[in-house]
């Protein structure tokens, strides 16, 4: 080979070699750009994703304090959780936001941290409600609050002429007349206490419905319970008659708390004016 010939040849291989690092050189500036292109749209990607998780923990905080503003003071005192929250939010402002990701995340955190204390204050105060709820429902189930029959309503509770002896005498109940043999039902839920005769009162039986409260049911034909027994209301537990002072077939009804009658119209859930609720 001519020294002329081998000069262009080590020029042409030269000008490969010169340009293969050219291109290795303009590939790998390339990757490099695109790999920091592609960190820098990650992280405001995520930094999206941030601000849009924390709103929503924002929106969960709020309403979960709403909810807990409407609880009695009581419930929050006994949970121990008596917070003032407003204290312990550090609320974003267009001044911060996007300034720091990692204020984001303590943020987030903090709002969840508060989130999961009113959600266990919730809970305690929802099942203290729950349980005054049942007491509650167990009281109105003891309480006497429908007509013990039906029937019409013939006389109330308090002074009246008597239809025995015509002077002005202290009624300690209502009467309710209906025909003989007609259906009485317990008015609440209760154990009877007594069945038997008892002077003016005739057939009677007494169903005691709490420590407090219980009634009595006069003139009765017939008895269908036994001391002992528990009712229900609306439980069949006797028969309408005439027996003891009577003028005709009626029902006497009394409530009595602590032993005192009472007007048992103050527990009965009225329907009209002279008919029985049941």
């Amino acid at each position: 080979m001519s020294p002329a010939k081998a000069g262009w040849t080590v020029l042409i291989a030269a000008g490969v070699v010169c340009l293969f690092m050219a291109l290795g050189f303009s590939l790998g500036k390339g990757i490099s750009g695109n790999s920091r292109l592609s960190a820098d749209q990650e992280y405001l990607t995520l930094q999206g994703e941030l601000i849009q998780l924390n709103t929503r923990v924002e929106n969960i905080q709020n309403n979960l304090e709403a909810v807990a503003q409407r609880e009695e003071r009581a419930f929050m005192a006994a949970a121990d959780m008596n917070i003032n929250f407003s204290r312990m939010t550090d609320k974003f402002t267009a001044g911060n936001s996007g300034t720091d990701i990692f204020r984001y995340i303590d943020d987030i955190e903090l709002r969840m941290l508060l989130c999961e204390r009113l959600v266990y204050a919730e809970q305690i105060a929802y099942d203290s409600l729950a349980v005054l709820l049942v007491d509650k429902a167990d009281q109105l189930r003891h309480t006497p609050s429908i007509w013990p029959v039906n029937g019409i309503f013939v006389s109330d509770f308090g002074a009246r002429i008597d239809p025995f002896t015509g002077a002005v005498r202290y009624h300690k109940g209502i009467d309710i007349s209906a025909n003989t043999g007609t259906s009485i039902f317990a008015p609440a839920d209760g154990t009877v206490t007594f069945c038997g005769w008892g002077g003016g009162w005739g057939l009677n039986l007494v169903i005691k419905h709490s420590n407090t409260l219980s009634t009595r049911f006069a003139h009765c034909s017939g008895i269908d319970v036994a001391v002992g027994q528990s009712v229900q209301r609306g439980d069949l537990i006797a028969r309408v008659g005439s027996t003891g002072r009577s003028v005709g077939p009626h029902v006497h009804y009394e409530v009595l708390r602590n032993g005192v009658q009472v007007d048992p119209e103050d527990f009965i859930i009225r329907a009209g004016s002279a008919e029985a609720a049941f």
